[in-house]
């Protein structure tokens, strides 16, 4: 393999979740490791306390001869003139996805994909497998506690959990002997046609999995149950079901709230089954697991007075489901949302769904809309305004915080209106307590 062999390798777009665990994992086995992304972050900042050098802006100076392997975001475009200088260069190039999916070859690989819980089910399968001595690598759209606050885990042995995510069909660059799938509900519409196409590229996922290998699958969840009825037959395909109704049921209780997290641990648990770890250990595992990096995460700030809760919930179902756990949580509470869309694009698509998912709060306040993909095409083809607009449709008390700035200076003037403030989006909305 192209990995193996390089010993130079540079990654365009380094700041990604996924790419920076690729690279620490790659430095951590010997490589040197170099990378660029458009802004500085929490994540390149750690990266460069780690020896890694980081340059912050895209130049073709960052790509010389001496690279072997550079390895980009699926967010890159081939005009990025690293991207070009490599090619100048005939330096080998690999997305982000079939570097991963090169690993996902050699090793006894578990995937997570589905729309939502992919992080906190690659999270909890990953701590069941470390605590029961197995030793995993992990790869994983989250940073954990247990892991010492980094997004991946380097092991010795043969194990590999990986977070499988979908955009652009990423995740059909990985073999794995193990494929859970949380759900499936139509997303990243600005890349594909429509919910029949998102479905065909789980159902092509399916088709990916090593001869006799096995998909786990929420039995509840239609589109799921629909994918695994056209699976191959040649491959002796094993198809594991859990419901609310299943008899393989374990009698878990996870140590996070929320109904779809419990879904998410009997996901884990059953994966977990599958790799003959004790029932008792899988219990433990699941019940001290209290959440992973911007899930539902309880943040500490300088108003004491007030709880402060951060999510990376930015779709429509994602939003409704997790404030309703947190309303559970906090029955009584009176909760502000500052929730930043992502994506101009989804917020377009979902913009009926968005202004249905707020009802569990009392107050909503909307800062900027975060363009992410559609950064520097033109894409803005909705306003904040206009989203506001739609959610006064279901809630009355919604407001546009105009910048991120003033959404913080409204926060540190209003806070002890709120018993709860959820902080919401896959933006840079946790940057938002730098303010206070």
């Amino acid at each position: 393999m192209i990995i193996d062999k390089a010993k130079f390798i540079h990654f365009v777009g380094i700041g990604g979740i996924g790419t920076s665990s690729l690279a620490q994992i790659l430095r951590e086995k010997g490589k040197i490791i170099s990378g660029s992304d458009l802004v500085k972050t929490e994540i390149t900042e750690s990266l460069r306390l780690k020896k890694i050098k980081i340059s912050i802006g895209h130049s073709e100076k960052n790509v010389n001869k001496k690279h072997q392997l550079i390895i980009y975001s699926p967010a890159i475009p081939d005009t990025n003139p690293e991207m070009k200088k490599a090619k100048n260069l005939k330096i080998k190039c690999l997305s982000y996805p079939q570097a991963l999916g090169e690993l996902t070859k050699k090793h006894f690989t578990i995937a997570v994909a589905g729309a939502h819980g992919k992080s906190t089910t690659t999270a909890m399968i990953s701590l069941i497998a470390a605590n029961a001595k197995l030793d995993p690598t992990v790869v994983i759209g989250t940073k954990l506690k247990e892991f010492k606050n980094q997004n991946y885990r380097v092991g010795k042995s043969d194990l590999l959990i990986i977070e499988a995510c979908e955009y652009k069909r990423s995740f059909l660059n990985f073999e794995p002997d193990i494929l859970v799938i949380t759900n499936i509900e139509a997303d990243h519409l600005d890349y594909y046609k429509n919910i029949q196409d998102y479905k065909k590229a789980f159902k092509q996922l399916i088709g990916k999995i090593k001869k006799n290998g096995t998909v786990i699958i929420d039995e509840d969840d239609r589109f799921s149950s629909q994918a695994v009825r056209v699976t191959p037959k040649a491959s002796n395909l094993k198809v594991k079901r859990i419901s609310g109704k299943s008899k393989e049921k374990i009698n878990i209780r996870p140590g996070i709230h929320g109904k779809f997290n419990l879904k998410n641990a009997s996901l884990a648990a059953a994966t977990a089954v599958e790799l003959k770890v004790p029932i008792e250990k899988i219990k433990k595992s699941l019940k001290n697991y209290h959440g992973s990096w911007r899930r539902m995460e309880y943040k500490k700030t300088k108003f004491p007075h007030t709880i402060f809760i951060d999510d990376y919930g930015h779709h429509p179902t994602e939003v409704r489901s997790t404030l309703s756990a947190i309303r559970e949580t906090h029955p009584e509470a009176k909760i502000l949302c500052v929730y930043q869309p992502h994506q101009y694009s989804r917020t377009k698509i979902f913009l009926e769904e968005f202004g249905k998912s707020f009802y569990a709060v009392n107050e909503i306040i909307i800062p900027d809309i975060y363009d992410a993909r559609d950064y520097g095409k033109g894409l803005k083809v909705i306003s904040v305004d206009e989203l506001v607009k739609v959610i006064k449709k279901h809630h009355s008390c919604v407001q546009n915080g105009i910048s991120m700035e003033k959404t913080a200076q409204y926060i540190k003037k209003n806070h002890k209106k709120f018993d709860v403030i959820v902080t919401m989006g896959a933006g840079d909305i946790g940057e938002i307590y730098k303010l206070f």
